[in-house]
């Protein structure tokens, strides 16, 4: 198995979810070039909250915190921004929107689209996570709740994929997760943002346990970018219009 492939290399692949076997996840994760990156930052930060730390205590609680940030930091982004319709409507957004949620929601089992890209992680984490973490620590502070929430991303990534993925989980944990995600994705979206966890749905009552609980919407697939709206805002559809065929419509979308 190849360890270390470019992003063109790794997305010229085939990996539809629906089409892949636990394996196959496991090793499409670790040659992820993203998920290698993620790797390396949280091995330095490690290694540089060692090496200036004035409190072990302080040090790991500073990881802590930046572990429990990302729950609550990924709430607001993905209700408020992937799913807002602020970016589509602006031709300088468009293309960003569209890479990070819309083509996500429109092929759920597309892998290439499904994993974050560091343009888009690392900056968000390294100003959300770094000043809590300097607050409480200083420099190894921040590098702590650095290397805490990037642990966090790499273990979210790889539970978002296995909710896709074409099989049964054995953990009761797990299948109520997926259930969970894939309600969001298939009967409304506009609840159940969490990925791992729904606490923060719970706490601001965008939770729902079942699809009975809540009316189906007509816009979990197209995050409301409807034909209506492209007609005033064409950029996404532009976008979309000019991909390859195989990109274009063509995916399977079975859960």
């Amino acid at each position: 198995m190849r360890l270390f492939i470019g992003y063109k290399a790794w997305k010229e692949e085939e990996y539809l979810l629906n089409r892949m076997t636990f394996d196959d996840l496991l090793r499409a994760y670790v040659t992820y070039p993203a998920i290698q990156v993620y790797a390396v930052v949280i091995v330095a930060t490690l290694a540089i909250g060692f090496a200036t730390m004035t409190s072990f205590w302080l040090f790991a609680g500073s990881f802590a915190v930046g572990a429990l940030l990302f729950p609550i930091a990924w709430y607001f982004i993905h209700r408020f921004i992937l799913h807002g319709s602020w970016m589509y409507k602006s031709p300088y957004l468009a293309k960003l929107w569209k890479r990070i949620h819309y083509d996500h929601h429109r092929y759920p089992n597309d892998l290439s689209v499904l994993f974050g890209g560091l343009h888009t992680t690392l900056p968000t984490i390294l100003v959300v996570a770094a000043p809590v973490g300097w607050l409480i620590s200083g420099p190894a502070g921040a590098a702590g709740a650095v290397a805490g929430t990037v642990f966090m991303t790499c273990v979210t990534e790889f539970l978002h994929a296995g909710e896709h993925l074409a099989f049964e989980p054995k953990s009761t944990f797990w299948k109520v997760m997926k259930k969970r995600h894939l309600a969001h994705h298939f009967h409304n979206e506009q609840g159940n943002y969490g990925i791992a966890e729904f606490f923060w749905d719970k706490v601001f009552g965008t939770f729902y346990e079942e699809a009975e609980d809540i009316p189906r919407t007509a816009t979990a697939r197209n995050l409301g970018y409807t034909d209506e709206m492209a007609k005033k805002f064409p950029w996404v559809k532009q976008l979309t219009d000019a991909e390859p065929k195989a990109k274009g419509g063509m995916r399977p979308d079975a859960v």
